[in-house]
């Protein structure tokens, strides 16, 4: 799925169900989430992460913190209890308007950014790079580069903290992206013009994939862009093997 396409996807899946597309559980499908309830799981969450990487990397340098896939904004929200100011970004124009609507606090702003870089953000910007549930919905082929990003991001002695599967269940979509050998014709660019400018016009239920990176593939792409690797924390739930990966951003020689 290329970038365009995960926008639309996710535009869907804000207006039908926005916080069931962030935290799948199974009782609060068809908007059963109460919104004290949902934001209230991004506190705990973002608690105990912060205590993982104190107790791994110690204190981190002073600035801003940057939440990737904000979503809602469930954990960037939580964030601004632990840091001066907070940046959300995420593809999805209609999630982003979700989280300001839903956030008065004034630490906190939220950027759409479709692009499949992050240079709206200017290198060494912030003391953490945050991301969690996210990279899992995007194409591998995507990922090498956002991860190259967040390390850019980075200030010196600046921390990512970035979860992915490294395996999904059976039939989930395979780890690469798949391209045509025929040059497109001009129906296919047309067909596609209109599903990106009117998606309403293609009804159907709006997918999430899912994707797993190896290990390898992920740490290869953190040390080609100048990050340390601190720990790497591996989770299973329902057939899913996730690793969170902790990272530090080297000091210039």
């Amino acid at each position: 799925m290329k970038l365009w396409q995960l926008r639309r996807h996710w535009d869907a899946l804000a207006r039908a169900d926005p916080y069931f597309a962030v935290l799948t559980n199974a009782d609060k499908q068809g908007n059963k989430w109460a919104i004290d309830e949902f934001y209230s799981t991004g506190v705990a969450e973002v608690n105990r992460d912060m205590e993982r990487i104190r107790a791994c990397a110690g204190d981190l340098p002073k600035g801003p913190a940057l939440d990737f896939g904000c979503g809602a904004g469930r954990l960037t929200q939580a964030l601004a209890r632990h840091f001066g100011s907070v940046t959300g970004v995420d593809i999805s124009e209609e999630m982003v308007a979700l989280a300001r609507a839903h956030c008065s606090d004034g630490r906190v702003r939220f950027v759409h950014n479709p692009r499949s870089d992050l240079s709206a953000f200017p290198g060494g910007s912030f003391a953490l790079v945050y991301s969690r549930i996210t990279l899992q919905h995007i194409a591998p082929a995507y990922t090498h580069r956002y991860l190259g990003e967040f390390v850019r991001l980075l200030a010196p002695g600046g921390i990512l903290s970035v979860q992915m599967p490294e395996s999904v269940p059976p039939g989930a979509p395979p780890d690469r992206l798949r391209f045509s050998t025929w040059p497109p014709t001009m129906w296919m660019r047309l067909a596609r013009h209109i599903r990106y400018h009117h998606p309403g016009w293609f009804p159907g239920t709006p997918k999430m994939q899912m994707y797993a990176v190896a290990r390898a593939r992920v740490l290869g792409s953190l040390a080609e862009a100048g990050a340390e690797v601190l720990a790497v924390e591996r989770i299973e739930h329902d057939e899913v093997v996730n690793l969170t990966y902790l990272a530090r951003r080297k000091a210039a020689p």
